[in-house]
């Protein structure tokens, strides 16, 4: 019998934390009409929305480095240059968000920071409890 993956492929883990976020956003919009204008709460809205959008574009590197290795039999180097090629654009654009926050009055670095780092904290806790789901349910003995 064929036992499931111990982990979510890429997709499926982007589409968790999507949905996540959605709910962690439409948490954060009551604060937006109690106190509109608010800094901090503006600022993890539009840091979450980049952290997003960073996830977003690893998933598409990871899933086209995916591709490159296993259908058009890339080497390792030609692999390691390809992801590190997306490492800077989405640096860049993490730069350039807190760069923003900081130049304005109407976003905080604080918030823009948190909403920056949700995505990523969410998928690491999610991913996490997979896996302790995954070895603590059946026969412990084979996970040995």
């Amino acid at each position: 019998m064929e036992r499931p993956a111990p982990i979510r492929n890429i997709n499926q883990q982007f589409t968790r934390t999507t949905r996540i976020m959605g709910l962690l956003g439409a948490l954060a919009l009551p604060g937006t009409i109690l106190y509109p204008g608010d800094p901090l709460i503006l600022g993890f809205l539009v840091g979450a929305f980049f952290g997003l959008l960073n996830i977003f574009f690893l998933m598409r590197r990871v899933n086209t480095l995916a591709d490159l290795v296993l259908n058009k039999k890339a080497g390792q180097k030609k692999a390691k240059a390809f992801m590190q090629a997306g490492v800077w654009p989405r640096f860049g654009m993490v730069v350039a968000i807190c760069a923003f926050a900081s130049q304005v009055d109407f976003l905080s670095v604080a918030g823009v920071g948190a909403g920056l780092l949700m995505p990523t904290v969410i998928t690491v806790v999610d991913a996490n409890l997979a896996l302790y789901r995954y070895y603590a349910a059946g026969d412990a003995v084979d996970k040995i």
